[in-house]
């Protein structure tokens, strides 16, 4: 087998930007930076629901905020008990939205 050279570079300094950043990212740090984000939207959503009583607009889009937090929450369950393989974090994050926009639109289709 041929070995493969690493390229060596100075690790980055203070202000420094780092081209493949967002390549090397793991898929679990967005997972996680979006569900804060939609816990942030959850309340938004929910204060605007609380203001403007019918609005079906706002309903709608606080249940899809709640179910995709909900989604990314179910996927955080299932990895800390080792119900799912972290290798497979990107199928499980694809597979828990598809089902909760799913939910979502079987519940908006009952309810409308």
């Amino acid at each position: 087998m041929e070995e493969r050279k690493l390229e060596n570079r100075a690790p980055l300094q203070w202000g420094d930007l780092d081209p493949y950043r967002r390549g090397r990212t793991h898929v679990g740090m967005w997972a996680w930076l979006l569900q804060r984000v939609s816990a942030i939207c959850i309340v938004i959503f929910l204060t605007l629901h609380i203001i403007f009583t019918y609005k079906p607009f706002l309903q709608f889009m606080l249940l899809l905020t709640v179910a995709f937090h909900a989604a990314l929450g179910l996927r955080v369950i299932l990895l800390d008990c080792n119900l799912a393989d972290v290798k497979q974090q990107r199928k499980l994050i694809y597979w828990l939205l598809g089902i909760g926009l799913a939910v979502v639109l079987l519940v908006w289709g009952i309810v409308y």
